[in-house]
């Protein structure tokens, strides 16, 4: 009986300590995804921050009609239309 109480006493504390350090690993991975979706909502917002200005500056299409910057202004498009695929939606 003195044999039995020993060994779940033993196996209790262990419990708790395993129990403990799980818990503390999880609140750690919390944060960790808590800055993650701070960081990814940032992102998003400078990137739509960055697709506003790109039509507020060509707002009557001189750059695109431009034969010397147009074909540059078409690229940068193309790289605004890229960002915007990687947005929070």
């Amino acid at each position: 009986m003195i044999t039995l109480s020993i060994i779940l006493s033993v196996v209790i504390v262990v419990s708790f300590f395993v129990i403990r350090n799980l818990i503390k690993q999880a609140e750690k991975l919390e944060d960790i995804q808590t800055e993650y979706e701070d960081f990814l909502t940032k992102q998003s917002e400078a990137i739509a921050a960055c697709n506003v200005r790109l039509k507020e500056i060509d707002n009557r299409g001189i750059f695109k009609s431009d034969d010397e910057i147009g074909w540059f202004w078409e690229e940068l498009k193309k790289i605004q239309d890229a960002l915007n695929e990687f947005t929070i939606k």
